[in-house]
């Protein structure tokens, strides 16, 4: 107990200095080539983290080798003797600011609890939380792909009590997958798009509300994230959306079937689809149910 108060401690004092890059236990925004690293480190602003999405879902099933890696084994050396000599600094930033009394605003006894915490402790209690943070994000990554590699992987780390920690990311996020999810894909023009799809969620399911929930949708390498808060309950009891989202005009609506099960149905235009071939990966996430398949585009 004493440890986390400490971290939440570090914390704080990071957030009145600025040093985001040091809240515990987040990583950079990634701008890497590796779209499995991109995703492994990021911290992005809403839109930046939906297009780390998107690169991870266009990769596709060869990236499920990678995350189980990192889920297993944490981050490489490189990456942990850069955290250590980024923390290394930090802790000598915030020591500095605690010897002229430290930022305003600062509980007197968080102060000294950082100021008897030497150099060794405050590194270390930071490291474990940030390959933690790290293993839980391949397991994360591997709930966006969803496919049965992915989802065989997280099933074993489901039923593996070694850490209790990933076997409760990986039951969660096995709950989160559609447990069927199909589409079919027309363009409409250069520009537009129709698509229609069904999906069931997971038994074990929290279930989905669109009014509350972000919805982000994904056609090949285009995608849209409708924040929260942009659906409406219609009278005939379906979740529709009209509206432009990033340049692309958009009607989508999600229509409750029966057991869990749901219709989903988007029109837009505004997005190029000369680029793609098939197979085309779709996308669909509610809040933190989600879907992943692939489709041919029909004329």
């Amino acid at each position: 107990m004493e440890s986390l108060k400490s971290l939440r401690t570090w914390k704080s004092v990071f957030v009145m200095l600025g040093l985001q890059l040091l809240l515990i236990p987040t990583f950079v925004c990634a701008q890497q080539s590796d779209p499995v690293q991109d995703w492994l480190m990021t911290d992005c602003e809403v839109h930046e983290s939906g297009q780390v999405r998107a690169e991870l879902v266009q990769f596709g099933t060869p990236a499920v080798p990678a995350l189980v890696a990192a889920a297993q084994q944490g981050p490489d050396a490189s990456v942990v003797t850069q955290r250590q000599l980024d923390l290394s600094d930090a802790y000598d930033s915030v020591q500095q600011v605690l010897a002229m009394g430290g930022p305003a605003g600062l509980n007197p006894n968080d102060v000294l609890t950082l100021k008897v915490q030497n150099r060794q402790d405050f590194i270390a209690e930071d490291l474990q939380a940030f390959v933690l943070s790290y293993r839980i994000r391949a397991l994360e990554g591997l709930g966006v792909l969803g496919d049965s590699a992915a989802v065989q992987a997280l099933q074993q780390f489901a039923n593996n009590s070694s850490s209790p920690d990933l076997q409760a990311v990986a039951k969660e996020t096995l709950a989160q997958i559609f447990s069927s999810f199909s589409a079919k894909l027309e363009s409409t023009s250069q520009t537009g798009f129709e698509l229609n799809a069904k999906f069931s969620l997971a038994a074990n399911s929290d279930g989905i509300n669109p009014v509350i929930e972000t919805v982000t949708i994904q056609v090949g390498t285009a995608w849209v994230m409708i924040p929260p808060g942009s659906f409406r309950l219609n009278q005939y009891g379906r979740f529709v959306f009209e509206g432009v989202i990033n340049g692309v005009n958009l009607e989508a609506r999600i229509t409750p079937l029966s057991n869990n099960n749901f219709a989903f149905n988007a029109e837009g235009s505004g997005v190029d689809l000369t680029a793609l071939t098939n197979p085309i990966p779709v996308a669909l996430a509610i809040g933190n149910d989600q879907g992943l398949t692939t489709v041919s585009l029909q004329d």
